[in-house]
């Protein structure tokens, strides 16, 4: 049976502290018969909020509601344009967003969007919303980028076949479950993380049910300075536990199951504490990350504009 994901998509620019929200306009997506045919949140809500630097514990999404909180533009057009909710689950990979003004990784925005219909993804509403509001534009085009290359190391992979019905599999676009009760174990969804960091700085993360495509596209790369590419040609979902120090980043990730891993002001790594992801995955997974290049499809910002004040 599969269920909707309570949390965050990875990945859309967001960072810790306190907010302060400022109201700049209330937005509501428009029907005009020219738009008609266009999917459209009934009611949607934009407000900057200038002195956002994160927030974010878990956010709970489906097709007909979307609350993001402190989100750049950039991120909403990964969302909206990008591969992130591919089918009824999430995509391997997120999509880069190139080009468009500064403004988009720096002026930070509350979105609430809603729709009473039936719709099975909110992508689409997403994407309207964006081109009514913003007046955005993209075009997607292949990139030759320099990557790291993900393969099985010598000595072959040391990887734990998930058992079946071990974890739940994530449906985007079914009802929320009910959050567990005090006491309750979370439950376990597949393809999803949970991190957490000790004090001495080593990170512990588990993922259930995932696939070798999911671990390079969504948890090595918030740790590593490049995209990664799968060429494992490893097919199965696995179970996978993986213990290291991550290195100083320049932003914070945040994790599909709403858990955020605080990489803006994490100290320098300690080569003491433990093992940098390198040489974890190579020791503990037997995979291998080496430089390289690949041909990558991104998504090119063509225009944007701020939204005006209603």
């Amino acid at each position: 049976m599969r269920h909707n994901l309570s949390g965050v998509i990875t990945g859309i620019g967001m960072t810790r502290s306190a907010v302060l929200v400022s109201l700049f306009a209330l937005l509501t997506a428009p029907t005009s018969p020219a738009q008609s045919t266009a999917p459209a949140f009934d009611v949607a809500s934009i407000k900057l909020s200038p002195n956002c630097q994160g927030a974010v514990g878990r956010v709970s999404f489906s097709p007909r509601q979307l609350p993001l909180p402190c989100v750049t533009l950039r991120g909403l057009i990964g969302m909206a344009y990008g591969d992130v909710l591919v089918g009824a689950g999430i995509g391997a990979r997120r999509t880069e967003v190139t080009g468009g003004p500064g403004w988009l990784d720096t002026e930070r925005y509350d979105v609430l969007a809603k729709s009473e219909g039936t719709a099975q993804s909110a992508a689409p509403m997403l994407r309207t919303l964006l081109e009514e509001r913003f007046k955005v534009k993209v075009h997607r085009e292949a990139k030759d980028s320099p990557v790291y290359i993900l393969r099985v190391a010598n000595g072959g992979a040391k990887l734990q076949v998930t058992k079946e019905g071990s974890c739940i599999a994530v449906d985007v676009n079914s009802p929320q479950p009910a959050p567990p009760k005090p006491g309750e174990e979370r439950p376990r969804y597949c393809g999803v993380s949970g991190g957490r960091r000790s004090i001495g700085g080593l990170m512990s993360t588990d993922w259930y049910g995932t696939s070798i495509a999911e671990l390079a596209g969504r948890m090595l790369v918030s740790y590593v300075d490049l995209p990664v590419v799968d060429q494992t040609k490893l097919a199965e979902r696995y179970d996978i536990h993986l213990e290291f120090v991550p290195e100083r980043r320049t932003s914070g990730s945040v994790h599909l199951n709403g858990e955020v891993v605080p990489d803006m002001q994490a100290p320098e790594a300690d080569p003491t504490a433990g093992p940098s992801i390198f040489s974890a995955l190579e020791k503990q997974l037997g995979l291998k990350l080496a430089k390289g290049k690949a041909p990558l499809d991104v998504i090119v910002v063509d225009r944007a504009d701020k939204p005006s004040v209603n």
